[in-house]
């Protein structure tokens, strides 16, 4: 791990358990053990570790939803584990979302953050709610055009179906050894959503 990347990841942690604000570059430096001037020869100041770390787990959403997406997108994909399957690949999303060191500590962060500055609370609500929701519409758009779901409006599906997720996402953020316990409800979230969906 190169110097910069150490600088984000100690700095995202710190950020995750007392907020952006309350961290200062010498916090950073201090955790790391290096000069306060070695951290410019990586970033211009705190904000610009704040917006890679933004970047970053921008980059691993966007990565990971796009795989699903293209998940559904199998014609070979077999109709009668339809159900099966997307309760797999949903216990692997949920799973990601609460176990990755970088999501948890950046969602971590942002909760934190969010009631402190407008631009912050933005970010937040457009990374975990507004982007998430657009992109489950599409997923449900995509599975009632291909016939494999009945629905007339995906964006209301999208909201029946993410909101218990973010529940039990807030619910179990710090209970990662419950994950098992989690996983299992998100199974049975997905299994009877789809069975009032699936045609």
């Amino acid at each position: 791990m190169t110097t910069k990347d150490k600088i984000m990841f100690e700095a995202l942690s710190l950020f995750s358990v007392h907020g952006y604000s309350s961290v200062s570059v010498r916090d950073i430096t201090k955790a790391i053990g290096i000069r306060e001037s070695a951290i410019y020869k990586h970033y211009k100041n705190k904000q610009a570790i704040f917006d890679t770390i933004i970047q970053v787990s921008t980059e691993r959403v966007n990565q990971l939803q796009q795989e699903l997406i293209h998940s559904f997108g199998h014609e070979e994909q077999d109709d009668s584990n339809f159900s099966v399957d997307i309760q797999k690949i949903y216990c692997r999303l949920f799973e990601f979302y609460l176990t990755d060191d970088i999501l948890s500590k950046f969602r971590k962060m942002m909760i934190i953050e969010q009631y402190k500055s407008v631009e912050l609370n933005a970010v937040f609500i457009e990374t975990f709610m507004e982007k998430t929701l657009r992109y489950q519409t599409k997923v449900f758009q995509q599975l009632i055009s291909e016939g494999r779901i009945d629905g007339a409006d995906p964006e209301i599906m999208a909201l029946q179906f993410y909101s218990p997720v973010m529940v039990l996402l807030l619910r179990y953020d710090a209970k990662t050894e419950k994950i098992d316990e989690a996983l299992n409800l998100i199974a049975k979230h997905v299994q009877e959503f789809f069975r009032l969906y699936l045609k």
